[in-house]
């Protein structure tokens, strides 16, 4: 099965103004092996977190949505500070 990715023109534009994040960034991020995943901290049933890196090193945190599979629809991202990176480390051996 063929995945995909979606996101809303306006969210998008919020967060690549916000926080500098291109939508090519995002799939790099999410194609990256050493990344992990967790449910959405917030609460939300059907979100999830993705920590990944880029093809060009810059550690995102992205948040989306399994709710339209074989689409993922990415809600936000930004670069992984803090406990984010901590464990983004520890779990890739870094």
């Amino acid at each position: 099965m063929d995945i995909g990715f979606v996101w809303d023109e306006e969210k998008y534009k919020q967060v690549v103004a916000d926080h500098q994040v291109r939508f090519y960034e995002v799939v790099s991020a999410l194609e990256d092996r050493d990344g992990y995943e967790v449910p959405d901290p917030t609460g939300y049933a059907d979100r999830w977190v993705w920590v990944g890196k880029t093809v060009h090193e810059r550690l995102l945190v992205v948040i989306y949505s399994e709710e339209e599979l074989p689409l993922y629809r990415v809600i936000t991202a930004f670069d992984a500070e803090g406990r984010w990176r901590d464990v983004y480390d520890q779990r890739a051996g870094l």
